[in-house]
């Protein structure tokens, strides 16, 4: 990687870390396409080309995560009874699932991660803004049995597409469990470093010994990009997370809706 390449990846992770604290979703939404597309450039072969656009996302997200989870938790926005049980029971199903993902091909993975982002989109554009003025008291219960299957769902989602899960989880707990938008954010930034650490674990695992790597690889990661990546993002996660705190929900809810949905029409089209 040349000096230039590298300035330009910590520019980028820069932007991720911003948003990956403003949206509370790792970041990895902009990270996969951003890499699927410098990788078709690269020379690496496309059998594997999506895998290691998703383990790099997997590994920044996870360091991008912790910085937006430590902004969100001193303004009190995390629920972490919600984080603990999504967490864990998002974990378990990230690592088992990633050993599928490693024998799937990349365009079908390519294709799940665009109809993901797409469908979760939709969910934050559909509801009114009435509506969304009445959705601003915590749940003061928590059902066991809806956050755990919520969380294995979180982790299938995070090992096909490397998004954390973040992405998935904050629209359903903000339209349906009727838990408020920044609240539901800074939840899911606490759950997504547990989801995202259990997937990268099973990217590098599965990944390790592949003849086709290329250099500087750690099974399914790169860590040339994503290093880069990762000084950029946690620079700027904090700042996201702060920008988020002082956002009106129902804007914040459109912005998120809007910048998602283009996203995942760009990874379908394309």
């Amino acid at each position: 990687m040349s000096l230039v390449e590298f300035l330009l990846f910590v520019g980028m992770g820069c932007g991720i870390g911003f948003l990956a604290g403003l949206f509370g979703v790792g970041g990895g939404i902009l990270i996969v396409p951003l890499l699927i597309f410098f990788y078709e450039y690269s020379g690496i072969t496309p059998a594997i080309l999506t895998h290691i656009a998703i383990g790099t996302s997997l590994f920044v997200v996870v360091f991008a995560s912790i910085m937006s989870a430590y902004q969100h938790n001193k303004q009190r926005n995390i629920q972490w009874r919600v984080v603990f049980v999504l967490g864990f029971s998002s974990a378990l199903t990230a690592l088992g699932m990633t050993r599928l993902a490693a024998d799937l091909s990349g365009r079908f993975l390519r294709v799940t991660f665009a109809l993901v982002v797409l469908i979760t989109s939709i969910m934050m554009l559909v509801e009114s803004d009435v509506k969304a003025q009445k959705k601003m008291e915590a749940p003061s219960k928590l059902n066991l049995p809806v956050y755990g299957g919520l969380g294995l769902m979180m982790g299938i989602v995070s090992a096909l597409t490397g998004i954390g899960g973040g992405v998935f989880i904050i629209p359903i707990m903000y339209n349906f469990l009727k838990m408020p938008l920044k609240l539901a954010i800074g939840t899911s930034s606490a759950v997504v470093v547990m989801t995202a650490v259990s997937s990268l674990t099973g990217y590098i695992v599965n990944g390790m010994g592949r003849p086709d790597l290329p250099p500087w690889n750690l099974g399914f990661v790169d860590l040339h990009y994503g290093i880069a990546l990762v000084i950029g993002s946690i620079s700027m996660a904090r700042v996201g997370a702060f920008v988020s705190f002082r956002t009106h929900p129902f804007r914040l809810r459109r912005y998120f809706g809007f910048f998602v949905m283009f996203i995942s029409l760009y990874m379908l089209f394309k």
